[in-house]
């Protein structure tokens, strides 16, 4: 949706009659790139965030731009590279940059294990071909593990898959976001919120003590949940829906050995998270994946990404790093032994993520002022294109969400 200048104007004067103020709880992708279109349309922001470290610094970056199904999220994630163009052209560099995605995938096992794999990679091609040219689509040899070339080499059913695609920088981001946020005018303020509570007027946001604001409680008329993992234990009631992993990877500040393809993200053709996500709500254990696989973040690399997910779709304590970390190890030693030496920060993190279907983006019905903006799969593709929507709505459009069907918290969420 665009919002024209005639829009604009009569929010501002509606605005300029009142004394709304946002605040935006979480200064991750999700809560900045709004922030910063909520600043665009002249609202009055502030951005509160704890001192923790986020989910986005941990992803690979990746625009997907060409891999969303036929209807209106193919039109969203198509959008993304042009709103982060638009987020750049506005707000100065954001790692923004042109890259290639390799998809790998080993030797197949047995037939029932070949024919999906054909199934995927067709489905994959399929999608593709519709925004890229077929000479965007290069096929290789497959990555050697540790099998061996002579045991790849016989199988002849392993391969890699070159498509174009387009990334953001993580480590870039991160860098470049606070000062984006300032040059627009927000106020960041770097503390930890220990509750939400509403008021006749709006919302009441409580520091918690010992993180600079001494227990502080400031009002707002409008509050904004993007923590991602940690909107549930700001407002309980949010639909069961929305539920947390924990994400981890491993931080590699300098690769002494060339890795093929260069600065390509690397990822697994056949992805097990989405796979876990999809089934979490059935899980009756713990379970945790590891999905092999690389990309460079800011002036290092991250390596592999595990995820692990409970039956209940709270939080919970970490899982213990160290068995994580060896897990994630193992993974890479079967694709190529010599990353699994290589030292580095293992870091894991709560995510957020949904089951089944969209994101939450909208107002949290039976809190009036309260809204949330949580829960993204191909968060680099999907956030861009759906922060306007959600801004406009913020500012007063009634109209500006109803092309989210099923999105919003309140409709067919449970």
């Amino acid at each position: 949706m665009q919002v024209t200048g005639a829009m604009q104007g009569d929010w501002a004067l509606r605005r300029s009659e009142s004394t709304d103020r946002v605040v935006v709880i979480g200064a991750g992708l999700a809560g900045g790139l709004l922030a910063l279109e909520l600043a665009d349309l002249g609202l009055p922001v502030t951005v509160v965030d704890g001192a923790g470290p986020g989910a986005t610094p941990l992803s690979y970056g990746g625009i997907p731009w060409w891999a969303g199904p036929p209807g209106q999220l193919d039109s969203w994630m198509a959008a993304a590279p042009s709103h982060w163009r638009r987020l750049e052209a506005r707000h100065g560099p954001l790692g923004l940059s042109s890259c290639a995605l390799v998809l790998h995938w080993p030797a197949a096992a047995d037939a029932a294990a070949r024919q999906r794999q054909q199934g995927v990679l067709q489905q994959v091609e399929g999608l593709a071909r519709r925004h890229l040219g077929a000479d965007q689509l290069q096929h290789g040899p497959p990555l050697v593990g540790a099998a061996g070339p002579a045991a790849a080499a016989a199988s002849g059913a392993g391969g890699t898959l070159r498509l174009s695609y387009a990334r953001v920088d993580p480590g870039l981001l991160a860098a470049a976001l606070p000062g984006a946020l300032r040059a627009a005018g927000v106020r960041l303020l770097r503390q930890q919120v220990a509750a939400i509570e509403p008021t006749r007027s709006g919302w009441h946001l409580r520091l918690a003590a010992g993180t600079g604001g001494g227990g502080d409680t400031l009002p707002f008329r409008q509050v904004v949940l993007a923590a991602g993992a940690g909107c549930r234990a700001l407002w309980p009631l949010l639909p069961q829906r929305l539920r947390v992993s924990w994400a981890g990877a491993l931080l590699v500040d300098r690769l002494p050995l060339a890795l093929p393809f260069g600065d390509a993200i690397v990822m697994p053709l056949l992805g097990q998270r989405q796979g876990l996500e999809a089934r979490s709500a059935q899980l009756a254990a713990p379970e945790l994946i590891v999905d092999v696989g690389w990309a460079p973040s800011g002036s290092g690399w991250l390596l592999g990404q595990t995820s692990l997910v409970r039956a209940d779709p709270g939080q919970g304590p970490p899982p213990d790093p160290h068995h994580t970390e060896a897990c994630l190890r193992q993974a890479l030693a079967g694709l190529l032994p010599q990353l699994a030496e290589l030292p580095g920060r293992f870091v894991q993190v709560p995510v957020s993520f949904t089951h089944p279907g969209l994101p939450l983006v909208g107002a949290v019905p039976g809190a009036p002022g309260l809204w949330v903006f949580a829960g993204f799969g191909g968060p680099f593709a999907l956030v861009p294109a759906l922060v306007p929507l959600l801004a406009a709505a913020i500012a007063g459009d009634p109209a500006a969400l109803v092309a989210l069907p099923g999105a919003a918290p309140g409709v067919g969420g449970g």
